[in-house]
């Protein structure tokens, strides 16, 4: 080939690199206008795609940039039979993003030098049950970063294995508790969400004490509230007995606007000093120096460089997904009224009966949030990485 030809070739190919990272590039460089249906459409039309192919009757959606809810949407029906379109004020149990709450208002009590994460959990009349018991090597910071439990392989020692356990977590309750002289509940309410006026978010409906502190007329806010549904066996079934608790693990229930009120208050560092954020937003590391990817009630961890803390919500008839994206100022929030916007995207071992705990395996959503395909589009379609 002759010179001409070669210089030629070698400019083509830098024009189609540059067009080609360019494209790449555009959802996250042009983020910053909510109506730009570049990325609108696109990630709309994957949403729904998703939510049909996984058979969730209805989403609600949203993502938070720069402080501000730039796009919102609902997607299928809050109410199957009624037909009842879902939006950004609809209410779902929000299941385990509760424990991202759980995390600040344990942490405020260690601010004010209430509680020290190395307090063994005996001091606040914790049992586990089993084995574990309140062994006095199991300390605070064991059941707040899901490493209590340990393994065959280190003789069960807390902080050398990651097992995720949502009923230990909840145990967390009773030294806030003894510690401040207040409950969970009062605490929430009071700290965030007053604060904060989430105007759609309160304890579970099903724990009539700590929903009584929000002062709503239940019937009110019940109706604000998606039905749940599940998929079983090729066809959707109304999930009608079943009772949602409240504690520092799950019970919470909210929306997306409230939600996005709430990361845009953590993104500000609001409720706790910057060093302690930092240690929320760190992993937890075992005593021979394994790196988990967990924090202090955060999921983290790095894709492409770029740092990704997110919570998953799974619970029956309810689940959701919260992932933060610091670097870029973004948040996607997605909560449904089935399991199904959670359980397809985990690989986990039968719980073992009691106990209510299981350990991930592979990558799962437990590991990475672009396990899941809705935390993929947002990472990949909005943020651009």
């Amino acid at each position: 080939m002759n010179p001409k030809a070669v210089l030629l070739l070698t400019l083509a190919i830098y024009a189609l690199a540059c067009r080609t990272t360019h494209m790449s590039a555009t959802p996250g460089a042009t983020f910053g206008s909510p109506t730009d249906s570049t990325w609108n459409a696109a990630f709309e039309s994957k949403i729904e795609a998703l939510r049909l192919r996984y058979h969730i009757p209805g989403l609600s959606a949203g993502v938070v940039y720069q402080g501000t809810l730039v796009w919102k949407k609902g997607f299928g029906y809050a109410d199957v039979t009624n037909k009842v379109a879902p939006d950004e004020h609809t209410v779902y149990q929000i299941a385990s993003l509760t424990k991202t709450f759980g995390s600040i208002i344990l942490m405020q009590q260690v601010e004010a030098g209430k509680i020290s994460l190395d307090d063994p959990i005996q001091k606040y009349g914790i049992r586990l049950g089993g084995r574990w018991g309140s062994d006095t090597s199991i300390k605070i910071k064991h059941l707040l970063t899901h490493t209590a439990m340990g393994t065959t392989w280190n003789g069960f020692k807390p902080g050398y294995s990651f097992r995720y356990n949502g009923d230990w977590y909840g145990q967390l309750g009773k030294a806030i508790e003894k510690a401040s002289g207040q409950t969970f509940g009062e605490l929430l309410v009071t700290h965030i969400i007053r604060p904060l006026q989430m105007q759609y978010t309160a304890p579970s409906l099903n724990d009539s004490v700590d929903f009584a502190l929000m002062g709503y007329d239940r019937a009110a806010f019940a109706a604000r509230v998606a039905k749940p549904y599940d998929w079983q066996h090729g066809q959707l079934v109304p999930i009608r007995r079943f009772k949602y608790g409240f504690s520092p693990a799950a019970g919470i229930m909210s929306c997306v606007s409230d939600l996005a009120l709430y990361s845009d208050a953590i993104d500000r560092g609001d409720f706790l000093d910057s060093a302690t954020w930092k240690k929320v937003f760190t992993p937890f590391v075992s005593p021979r120096g394994k790196v988990f990817q967990y924090g202090l009630g955060w999921f983290v961890t790095y894709y492409k460089g770029v740092k990704l803390i997110w919570h998953t919500g799974w619970w029956t008839g309810y689940s959701a997904l919260l992932v933060k994206i610091p670097e870029k100022h973004l948040t996607f929030i997605i909560l449904a009224n089935s399991q199904d916007l959670s359980r397809p995207f985990y690989h986990i071992a039968q719980p073992i009966p009691g106990f209510g705990f299981y350990k991930p395996f592979h990558k799962n959503l437990n590991n990475n949030p672009l396990a899941s395909d809705f935390g993929k589009a947002f990472i990949q379609q909005v943020a651009g990485l």
